[in-house]
């Protein structure tokens, strides 16, 4: 049942995304479910900070400031081609008996099922499903961070994460960004997730930022990650020159 909402919210949301108002019967017409379903998921989706519900309809909340929840972000997972070419890209850096911190984004959920041709890993993670996913498909040492369990995100953040992340030392570190800007470096809508990319920097040889095209140029409120912090992005997008000799001159190497 929850999946059945989940869908047809993101259906809503994905609509409202493209046309940015839609009437009511427009959205009931697109779901094909009744006008009083429709209103509750709006109400939902309100509550949320993703839409703003008008009279007769509703429209989106600034397209490039909404973080879906993790949920939905999870009902396209199969689709995200883009993000598991980057996955494909940044295993290359993996060998056997490393220790690994990864975040809990979707886009690091695409290394997961690369790994299990590794031996001897060692991985620490603040997501929950991540660390469930890392359990089914690959045969490593499995460590999650303390901490609570941030709502609606299957991410544990804050102070108790944070400190627990420093207890460890890891070869490499693998994360995803809300987004990225050139001058401003990587960026998050929330404070405790960026906490958590501190500390993977903090106690990693080796950072890498899985960053797909679609973040690039936006900024958000809480810094995660400085350029200089930054050892190598994967990425899709296709850089300029100047902004290939600006990673460059702060020792960073692009994969694309």
């Amino acid at each position: 049942m929850l999946k059945i909402i989940e869908e047809r919210q993101q259906m809503l949301i994905n609509h409202l995304k493209i046309v940015q108002f839609a009437r009511i019967q427009d959205l009931i017409d697109l779901v094909k479910y009744s006008e009083a379903t429709v209103k509750r998921d709006l109400i939902e989706l309100e509550k949320k900070g993703l839409v703003r519900r008008t009279r007769g309809g509703a429209m989106i909340i600034d397209n490039q400031k909404i973080d879906l929840p993790y949920l939905m972000k999870i009902i396209n997972f199969n689709e995200q081609d883009n993000k598991h070419k980057l996955a494909e890209q940044a295993k290359n850096l993996i060998s056997d008996d490393m220790v690994i911190f990864i975040d809990s984004s979707t886009t690091t959920l695409h290394l997961i099922k690369m790994l299990s041709k590794f031996e001897g890993l060692q991985i620490i993670t603040n997501g929950v499903l991540t660390a469930t996913l890392l359990s089914e498909f690959t045969d490593a040492q499995i460590n999650i961070l303390g901490g609570s369990v941030v709502k609606k995100r299957n991410t544990i953040n804050g102070s108790k994460a944070f400190n627990d992340a420093l207890t460890y030392n890891a070869d490499i570190s693998f994360v995803s960004c809300r987004g990225f800007d050139l001058e401003k470096g990587a960026t998050e809508t929330n404070e405790g997730e960026a906490f958590i990319k501190h500390a993977f920097r903090q106690n990693s040889q080796h950072l890498v930022l899985l960053v797909t095209e679609d973040k690039f140029h936006n900024t958000f409120l809480h810094k995660s990650l400085n350029l200089h912090d930054i050892d190598t992005i994967v990425t899709d997008y296709q850089l300029s020159k100047n902004e290939l000799n600006l990673l460059k001159r702060n020792n960073i190497n692009c994969i694309n």
